[in-house]
């Protein structure tokens, strides 16, 4: 069985040939900007592995809240239709390297040079933590200049069915 969210297709135009996609409802346009909302779904709700997955129970403790984004608009979706938003999995990969992979990286090293320095373990741990907030600038300095949602494009427009919102 697929997932149900984000597979990898082909990009129509051509512009990633690898691309994550998932169906949104546009809520809203203000401004030249789109929100746009939809169902938050983890890819691993398919997976036999699901009562053992770490993310899958992250999932369950945060509810069923709604994916919120804003996206700029370009007059072609109203309110009420439904678009498929797509990334390019190289830019996805990127993101997730910089929030799942660059910080237990940094707490190793850390630790592994605080180890090989002959530091007790107390101050091992003491200097943990420095080094995980450290880690996490990149990603916020990628959110704050908008690189992450830069990535994501509207690939398709589904009209609403009776053009209302």
């Amino acid at each position: 069985m697929r997932p149900a969210v984000a597979e990898a297709r082909d990009d129509p135009e051509g512009a990633a040939p690898r691309a994550l996609r998932q169906r949104l409802r546009v809520v809203a346009v203000e401004g030249g900007r789109m929100r746009l909302e939809g169902q938050r779904i983890s890819a691993c709700a398919q997976c036999a592995a699901r009562t053992g997955c770490g993310a899958g129970a992250l999932a369950d403790l945060s509810g069923p809240a709604p994916l919120r984004l804003s996206l700029p608009h370009d007059g072609a979706a109203a309110p009420g239709d439904e678009v498929v938003v797509a990334m390019p999995a190289g830019a996805f990969l990127g993101a997730a390297s910089l929030a799942y992979l660059l910080p237990p990286a940094a707490l190793a090293a850390t630790a592994a040079l605080a180890s090989a320095a002959g530091a007790p373990d107390v101050l091992a741990a003491a200097l943990c933590l420095p080094a995980f907030v450290l880690s996490l600038l990149p990603l916020r300095r990628a959110d704050r200049r908008g690189r992450l949602l830069s990535a994501l494009s509207v690939a398709e427009i589904h009209p609403a069915e009776d053009g209302r919102a």
